[in-house]
């Protein structure tokens, strides 16, 4: 392919002084001993060419039996070299900001999806560092006003966005109930053995959220629990793999499960993990075996024709914990028009085999095709 057929002069000249800089210096690679440091390491770690902010959780009026939302809000850092480009410039951009918004309504099932997505800069978006308490902010799509923001709030955060075109935003205060989380020794989580491919990775898996939640003309104010993951990578999956499996979920018996599955080209579960968190705080990894989520029930998408399983079986013999879990409706696929990013991320219910009912968010990425988020 010539680049001078599909991109403008002016823009063929930033891609080549992109890529000269990007030859100088390489990006760093996630690995095990990273010497944390916080608050600061809740803010951008450019050396590194990937990471997000990602929140995710069922919301409520606090009188109501069973939560009404549920909600997602991430913010995407994409590096587009590891040194910034050689000139004097505020628009000398290094990384690309990407926000996905969604809101799910749990009574009406409808599921509404927004994607921003600009080259950090001026006005545009960006990674602010210490002691400025936003750690990520990018403008809201045309026709809003504002932008959108994760913040740190105290020991917790502070989370908003909208879209009026679409009719759906946040603004949520997240304050943890229990200490942050490693997912993996030292806060490194292992994605492929052979490759040492990985990430660095924390949660807090256990958020009180208060705020409100704009849904049509309704904004409605809102509490819950929530789920906050942090992650940054370089090379985070093998080639082999083309998408994952990932549920963060909270059990009513005070316990927390993170479980993921990176599936290869036949589909098989690949690289297996899990995370369970007891009532206590207590952690434990665990590595469950390959067949440990095992998919019951299917959705084809009218939209894209991606099929995702809706329905599973989780079982973690290691800690005799066995649950089925569902989709609270089906369709909570998001679609980048931006981006061409499409994947599954939506509320999930269940019940343990000991009678334990459970709630959380799933994420299920490389079933319709096109780029992983990430």
């Amino acid at each position: 392919m010539r680049l001078g057929v599909l991109i403008p002069g002016c823009m063929l000249a930033l891609v080549l002084a992109i890529a000269a800089a990007a030859a100088a210096q390489s990006w760093r690679v996630a690995a095990p001993g990273h010497p944390w440091s916080f608050p600061d390491d809740h803010h951008a770690m450019p050396a590194y060419r990937s990471e997000w902010w990602y929140l995710t959780g069922q919301v409520g009026a606090a009188d109501a039996a069973t939560p009404r939302f549920g909600v997602q809000m991430t913010i995407f850092r994409i590096g587009l070299a590891p040194v910034r480009p050689p000139w004097r410039s505020d628009w000398a951009a290094r990384d690309l900001v990407m926000g996905h918004l969604a809101v799910s309504d749990l009574e009406s099932g409808r599921h509404l999806f927004s994607e921003v997505l600009t080259r950090a800069g001026p006005d545009r978006g960006g990674f602010p560092q210490p002691p400025d308490s936003v750690v990520a902010w990018v403008r809201a799509p045309a026709g809003t006003p504002d932008r959108w923001e994760i913040a740190r709030a105290g020991a917790g955060f502070r989370v908003r966005a909208a879209d009026a075109h679409q009719g759906i935003g946040l603004d949520l205060v997240l304050t943890p109930e229990r200490p942050r989380i490693f997912q993996g020794p030292g806060g490194y989580s292992v994605k492929d053995p052979e490759a040492a491919a990985g990430s660095l990775y924390y949660s807090y898996t256990r958020l009180d959220a208060h705020g409100t939640v704009i849904a049509g003309a309704d904004t409605v104010a809102v509490s819950g629990r929530t789920w906050f993951d942090r992650e940054v990578f370089t090379s985070q999956l093998a080639s082999r793999h083309v998408g994952w499996d990932w549920f963060g979920l909270h059990l009513d018996d005070g316990r927390d499960l993170m479980a993921f599955a990176l599936r290869d080209t036949a589909g098989r579960a690949d690289v297996t993990h899990a995370t369970l968190v007891a009532a206590d705080g207590e952690v434990e990894w665990l590595d469950p075996p390959a067949d440990f989520l095992v998919p019951r029930r299917w959705w084809t998408s009218e939209r894209t024709g991606a099929r995702y399983p809706v329905a599973w079986r989780l079982t973690l013999p290691e800690v005799d914990l066995a649950l089925d879990l569902e989709a609270r409706f089906d369709d909570q696929e998001n679609v980048g028009r931006r981006s061409g990013i499409v994947y599954w991320e939506g509320a999930v219910v269940g019940k343990t085999d000991r009678g334990v009912e459970v709630s959380g968010y799933g994420e299920l990425t490389g079933y319709g095709g096109g780029p992983l988020p990430f």
